[in-house]
């Protein structure tokens, strides 16, 4: 049965490919499938075609659609040769050998394991072996109308306690609210927010040793945290879509999104490009 390498950084894992994949046409499933990031792929397919003569046939595939297919088409086997796909899935996907654990191994080894970052590589590993080729990643950060912040008084919203006060002063349903929380438990996004606001906190399920970590103390000031997010966000299932859409309205005095997203906002806010600020 087909399998498949991946190749993953930071938050994203990105790119398998199909162990003996030599053929003159490579299957590529892209979850970049936005027009403006389907026809720079496009470019990067013509310049690898030129250097390697190989044809590469770019399949944009939805994020959320990622699990689904790629399961049936393993089972059909009829797997991509490249496939690009999310972190959570890079050890379920391993484990049930769907990809080709070998040639992700042998990419980063050819690539230089040093020429990647540590962090990353640590991910891509399931047993001892690299399990996927990391790629890209991003920054997650918090996005806040300064303009808001400064008529308010407010401090920038780098602590808890900052974004706290914020929150208080600034949320005033439907026109303004305080923050766009994600609340769509099935979705990645939710997944994120959460370790962003966890590593503030220095919390984390799992010490050091691989035991699991009993103090509370962090934990609990996560949770009331994300309870006071969401008690200051819209109702419904939340998640990048509308922080992004409500923010750009002019409609969210916070919100939690990754670069990608920000620098969006920073170049098309409703309200003018100067009031957008950002913090990790």
């Amino acid at each position: 049965m087909k399998r498949m390498t991946t190749l993953m950084a930071g938050l994203v894992v990105s790119t398998a490919l199909v162990g003996g994949a030599s053929a003159d046409t490579i299957r590529f499933w892209t979850m970049e499938v936005q027009p403006e990031r389907i026809a720079v792929q496009e470019k990067m397919a013509e310049a690898f075609k030129a250097a390697s003569g190989h044809t590469v046939e770019i399949i944009p595939v939805e994020e959320s659609d990622i699990q689904t297919r790629a399961t049936a088409a393993f089972a059909a086997g009829d797997l991509p040769d490249v496939l690009n796909h999310t972190v959570q899935h890079l050890l379920p996907y391993a484990e049930a050998g769907l990809l080709d654990t070998a040639a992700a191994t042998e990419v980063v080894e050819d690539l230089g394991v040093v020429s990647f970052a540590s962090g990353p590589i640590r991910m891509a590993m399931s047993d001892g072996e690299i399990v996927s080729v990391p790629t890209d990643g991003w920054t997650q950060l918090v996005v806040y109308r300064a303009d808001l912040f400064k008529d308010m008084g407010l401090a920038a919203p780098t602590s808890f306690e900052a974004m706290s006060t914020a929150m208080d002063k600034l949320h005033n349903p439907p026109s303004m609210y305080g923050f766009v929380a994600a609340t769509k438990i099935d979705e990645g996004y939710m997944m994120q927010l959460v370790e962003h606001l966890s590593l503030a906190t220095g919390y984390s399920p799992i010490n050091a040793d691989g035991t699991v970590n009993e103090g509370t103390t962090n934990l609990v000031q996560l949770l009331e945290m994300y309870a006071k997010m969401v008690a200051n966000s819209p109702e419904g299932d939340l998640y990048w879509s509308q922080s992004r859409e409500l923010y750009l309205d002019g409609k969210a005095a916070m919100a939690n999104c990754g670069t990608k997203a920000t620098l969006r906002a920073v170049r098309r806010p409703a309200f003018g490009a100067s009031t957008t600020r950002t913090v990790i």
